[in-house]
């Protein structure tokens, strides 16, 4: 065998090594051939797209909760929603929300809100994730 060869062969198997240890958190086994790895690697980006997808649609709906003394009524559709405060004199502020389902986040006006949803309980933490900030909203 040739040195040319040798080295030839020596970056095939570090290719192939290199492409074992990038699929080695996917749930599908690693193709022996390269078109397949390609398979594998678009099938698993385009289930990733569908589960951020229904992760958005399983927030659609209203959710209501309290805020201190303020009621909260937080209506979702899709990427998409309003967050509604009523102070406890009678005061209203509406403000829009967008969701990013991709990181579990809301923009509520200026202000990002990290959320988990559990059954039909949203609980939403300002992004410093002090406790005492936490709302619990239900559906």
């Amino acid at each position: 065998m040739t040195l040319s060869n040798k080295f030839t062969l020596s970056l095939a198997s570090l290719a192939v090594l290199g492409l074992l240890a990038a699929c080695s958190n996917q749930t599908a086994q690693t193709p022996a051939n390269s078109d397949s790895s390609q398979q594998v690697s678009s099938s698993t980006s385009s289930s990733k797209g569908s589960q951020t997808a229904s992760q958005a649609e399983n927030l659609d709906g209203t959710y209501k909760g309290t805020d201190e003394n303020d009621q909260i009524t937080l209506t979702l559709s899709g990427t998409m929603g309003t967050w509604e405060e009523v102070e406890r004199d009678g005061e209203k502020e509406s403000k829009p929300v967008t969701v990013h389902a991709d990181n579990h986040t809301l923009t509520v006006g200026d202000d990002l809100k990290y959320y988990k949803l559990e059954g039909n309980q949203l609980t939403i933490e300002d992004d410093d994730r002090d406790p005492s900030d936490t709302i619990v909203l239900t559906k």
